[in-house]
């Protein structure tokens, strides 16, 4: 059974890996498209407006994590009717996000959209528009939030990177429409097709999952009570550590806005749009995992889910290097070609936060081995505080030094310490967690690696005047490194074994 997971683990981290890099290429190219299409006042209304409906809708993302971890515990378990009434009360607790957040959106940020907004008046019959599809969107996006966690538990990464992809291939066909149809409002139509997008990717989950998975009906004798406490205590805890992040990622831009005006926040905000991305490049990576991790916590197979946890940590830093090390190597070059003229600082604020990435892998995947315990308080308080105190600690070294980037060098050095502290919160937790083999194995090991890779890589281009191609050159030579130096020292013996038995036997001329 290990050695089929193992494959099935290794398919859909092929499938997340790939959704994730045509994710990232596309959405940037249409982000900028767009920008010229509406331009700079119409899409900054897009964005505020939209900005406060995903504020209102804030518990949705803690329910998420909650709704996965349920159902994939359940699963892992192994008793179906659980399965049902855990997704029956699942759903049931959505659909009442799904009204709060309406009655909030259509009362309170109506108001602040109309009375507090700052938006010229001849626009804001379209900022209306625009805020009421966004509202219907998310509603959506709600609704089908328990059948993509059902999709997870069940580990059909493929159709949900299938999904992901025509998700992203229909918003670029909206950027292409309002680009090339005459309209006599481009940001109502923009605002309108991004809900008709929504729509549809949400009947593709609701519409599969119904057809595939027996517990994905809802039924109101199924809502038990006590599975409904359950979700809900276990989010109201994690509630607080996301919110402790969230403040600690939006509490730098303002501390740099105090210290350097716009000009630091607009490196700021560019530094937080690449992390953004590399963060939700390395979370794809762990969502392969994390089914597994809490399915062989439920069985209480620890010996199966403790390698799971190490195999986790140590390939998704090796793949998250693949992409990070051409980055911080050629990141002068890149941000030219993006942006032309990049605001001071954004150059050493990006390739810190490119580093720091990997202390926030680590503190998700120790996340996943906490949440299967189901025991969330001790984590969600301690490095949710944690990371709340970054903020002063920046503020001191900031006004002590008068060098910006200091504050990314303060997140890079707290986020070992709070991977490090998580270590510590799983012990206690599941007493046979091996705080020592998961630093070293899961780690330093794949950290050492890249570090090899990316000094070899620096030296072999330095003095190079870098242009695409050679940009192209650079990843080329960084994931050779990588590969290399994984098969060697990363990569476990039995599975070296089974990948030269693979490869020998699909060789044209065997023996070779």
């Amino acid at each position: 059974m290990p050695t089929e997971n193992d494959k099935r683990i290794a398919r859909n981290t092929v499938y997340l890996y790939g959704r994730m890099m045509l994710t990232i290429f596309v959405s940037l190219y249409t982000s900028r498209v767009i920008l010229d299409v509406l331009g700079v006042s119409d899409y900054g209304v897009y964005n505020v407006v939209g900005g406060i409906v995903t504020i209102l809708g804030f518990l949705n993302g803690t329910m998420s994590g909650a709704t996965s971890r349920f159902l994939s515990y359940e699963l892992g378990a192994g008793d179906p009717v659980k399965l049902r009434k855990t997704f029956s009360a699942a759903l049931t607790v959505h659909a009442a996000i799904a009204l709060v957040m309406v009655v909030l959106a259509e009362t309170v940020g109506l108001w602040y959209v109309n009375h507090e907004l700052v938006i010229a008046p001849e626009r804001m019959a379209a900022a209306n528009w625009t805020y009421q599809f966004s509202v219907l969107a998310a509603v959506m996006t709600i609704f089908q939030i328990p059948y993509v966690a059902a999709i997870m538990a069940h580990e059909r990464m493929g159709y949900y990177a299938l999904v992901a992809m025509i998700n992203v291939f229909l918003k670029l066909a909206i950027v292409l429409v309002v680009q090339f149809v005459a309209a006599t409002d481009n940001l109502s139509v923009y605002a309108s097709l991004v809900f008709l997008v929504a729509a549809i990717v949400a009947g593709m989950y609701i519409i599969y999952g119904r057809r595939n998975f027996a517990e994905c009906r809802w039924t109101l004798r199924r809502n038990d009570p006590a599975i409904v406490r359950g979700l809900l205590k276990f989010c109201s805890w994690d509630v607080y550590g996301n919110l402790c992040f969230t403040t600690r990622f939006q509490g730098v831009l303002v501390i740099l806005n105090r210290f350097g005006g716009t000009v630091l926040n607009a490196a700021g905000g560019l530094c937080a749009t690449v992390s953004a991305t590399i963060n939700s490049f390395a979370g794809s990576i762990i969502t392969a995992f994390r089914p597994q991790i809490i399915q062989q916590y439920a069985k209480a197979d620890y010996p199966y889910m403790l390698k799971l946890l190490n195999n986790c940590a140590r390939y998704s830093l090796l793949l998250l290097g693949l992409l990070i090390i051409p980055l911080i190597i050629g990141m002068d070059s890149l941000l030219e070609l993006w942006l032309v003229e990049p605001p001071r600082y954004t150059s050493a604020f990006c390739r810190l936060a490119l580093v720091a990435v990997c202390g926030e892998l680590m503190h998700t995947v120790i996340g996943v081995g906490v949440h299967a315990t189901g025991k969330v308080i001790r984590i969600s308080f301690i490095s949710g505080s944690l990371f709340l105190l970054e903020l002063p600690v920046m503020w001191l070294l900031l006004v002590w030094t008068g060098n910006p980037p200091v504050i990314y060098c303060v997140h890079l050095a707290m986020v070992f310490i709070i991977a490090y502290v998580d270590t510590l919160i799983l012990k206690v937790q599941l007493p046979q967690f091996k705080v020592g083999r998961f630093w070293w194995r899961g780690i330093l090991s794949p950290m050492l690696i890249l570090a090899s890779a990316f000094t070899a890589t620096w030296l072999i281009t330095r003095g190079w005047e870098f242009d695409l191609p050679r940009l192209v050159a650079i990843g080329a030579i960084s994931t050779t490194l990588i590969a290399v130096l994984s098969w060697m020292f990363a990569i476990d013996g039995d599975v070296r074994a089974r990948l030269r038995h693979k490869l020998a036997s699909r060789l044209p001329v065997r023996g070779l």
